[in-house]
Parts: C-alpha cells; sequence; structure tokens
C-alpha cells in the first residue's frame, strides 16, 4: 500500500515564543550587510596578494577592498566582539548594566523625578550615577583593550 505524502504548513502554539516583528534595523542590516557578503575563497585568494607599487596603489587597494569586502570585514569584527563578550564576565556585565539602565531611565516620564523611598532623583541625577558608576566597572573589565584588540 502506497502512503500519499502531504505536506502540512507547521504551525505554533500560540504560546510559543517569537520575536517581535517590529526590528527593522535588524532586518536591514541583514538584508544589505549580510546579504553583499564575498565567498571566503575570493576573501582568502592568496593568488591576488602582491605587494603594491607605491602610496597611491595602497590607498586605491584599501579603498577597493574596504568597498568590496565591507560586509566579510564587519562579520569579522561581530564575531571578534562576541568573542571578547564571551571571554569577558566583567565586560558583558557592564554593557548590559549600561543598556538596562539606560533603558530604564529613558522610560522615565521626563518632567517627574524619579522617587525611591524618601529621596527625590531627577533624570540629569540618574544619568550621572550611571555614567558615574559605569567608568569604574568599564576600567575594571578592560574594555578600551578590548577595544584596541578587535581593531
Amino acid at each position: 500500500m502506497a502512503a500519499t505524502s502531504q505536506t502540512t504548513p507547521l504551525t505554533l502554539p500560540a504560546s510559543f515564543p517569537t520575536l517581535p516583528s517590529s526590528l527593522p534595523m535588524l532586518t536591514q542590516f541583514k538584508n544589505e550587510r549580510l546579504g553583499n557578503l564575498r565567498p571566503v575563497g575570493e576573501f582568502f585568494d592568496r593568488n591576488r596578494i602582491s605587494k603594491p607599487n607605491g602610496m597611491a596603489a595602497i590607498t586605491q587597494r584599501l579603498s577597493y577592498n574596504l568597498t568590496y569586502f565591507q560586509s566579510n570585514y564587519i562579520l569579522i569584527v561581530l564575531g571578534l566582539l562576541l568573542y571578547c563578550l564571551i571571554t569577558n564576565f566583567w565586560l558583558l556585565f557592564t554593557i548590559l548594566f549600561l543598556i538596562f539602565g539606560l533603558n530604564f531611565i529613558r522610560k522615565l516620564p521626563p518632567d517627574q523625578p524619579y522617587v525611591f523611598q524618601q529621596y527625590v532623583i531627577t533624570q540629569k541625577q540618574l544619568y550621572t550615577w550611571l555614567f558615574g558608576i559605569s567608568i569604574p566597572l568599564l576600567w575594571i573589565s578592560s574594555a578600551g583593550s578590548a577595544i584596541f584588540w578587535i581593531i
């Protein structure tokens, strides 16, 4: 007896978490930047490497390579950034602290101060405290070293 193969569309349960569809920047980045990735064989082609004749040839090659292989370079930098965040817990903690702190302060009404127990704190004071705490955290996490290592 022959079985009929009918394909049914995969439907997710309503309780399944999905990514919000309001990520236009991420979608635009994926379409524009990652859509222009050059093949690895072309990116690392040893036959095309030669000694430049002078400074004009160096600047011409640099300009051409940065525009032609821009997506490849972006992907390499993002990979190095991800490696830095995975291997340096303090850096990851500091960046998350800054992101969540800035997001918290941004969501507060601008004309109303934040009241914490009996203390009244303005947005300017919250930003000052956030950056005042973040500077030693960035120093401890060696953020400058990570930036120069990536570059």
